[in-house]
């Protein structure tokens, strides 16, 4: 475990750390460490500990949590002397978001390929152009694969968390999901995935 004088974190890493953990809290049902909702301010503290390896100051993670409270993310509480965090929508797009990132990069440090592929299409119409981009964006930036314009492909099942990108996206009905047993050039896409 490094000291957290060996860590320095950029502006707003912290952050989007802080989102991170409220994600993975959110689309397991509880947290890590323990499963309760609403987190505890330690909780945080253990839980970036654990996932991300690093010390992370109380006094910081507050700093952050209050610039949380400002956009509306989240409410923070006092009770008994214990700071409690609690989020305002858990449909916000922002905490879905890093919800879905949390968990698809967990899946992938996990390394427990099963053989299969699990794949998502979509075709939106033209007229929607923006939604298309951004799903396409979103995608790729999450951690899926471009296999062709309109195919993207993750190795771990996801189903969960592509449900949760249909309701960002509004377009459910152009968006399939599908699990592969074998595809083309699957040893590229293995390297890709280092698997």
């Amino acid at each position: 475990m490094k000291n957290i004088e060996e860590v320095r974190l950029k502006r707003g890493q912290l952050y989007w750390y802080i989102l991170e953990v409220i994600g993975i809290t959110l689309i397991s049902g509880g947290n890590p460490l323990r499963p309760v909702i609403p987190l505890v301010i330690k909780e945080i503290v253990n839980t970036i500990k654990k996932i991300k390896h690093i010390n992370v100051e109380e006094k910081k993670i507050i700093k952050s949590l209050k610039s949380l409270e400002k956009r509306e993310i989240v409410n923070i509480e006092e009770k008994n002397n214990n700071i409690f965090v609690k989020l305002i929508d858990k449909k916000n797009p922002t905490i879905i978001k890093y919800s879905i990132k949390a968990i698809l990069d967990f899946k992938k440090k996990e390394k427990v390929w099963k053989g299969q592929w699990f794949m998502v299409f979509f075709d939106v119409p033209e007229i929607q152009r923006n939604k298309r981009d951004y799903l396409r964006n979103y995608l790729q930036k999450i951690g899926f694969y471009r296999y062709q314009q309109s195919v993207y492909i993750f190795p771990y099942e996801c189903e969960r968390e592509i449900n949760l990108i249909k309701k960002i996206v509004e377009g459910a009905k152009y968006v399939k999901y599908i699990v592969a047993n074998s595809i083309e050039d699957e040893e590229r896409i293995k390297a890709y995935f280092k698997i």
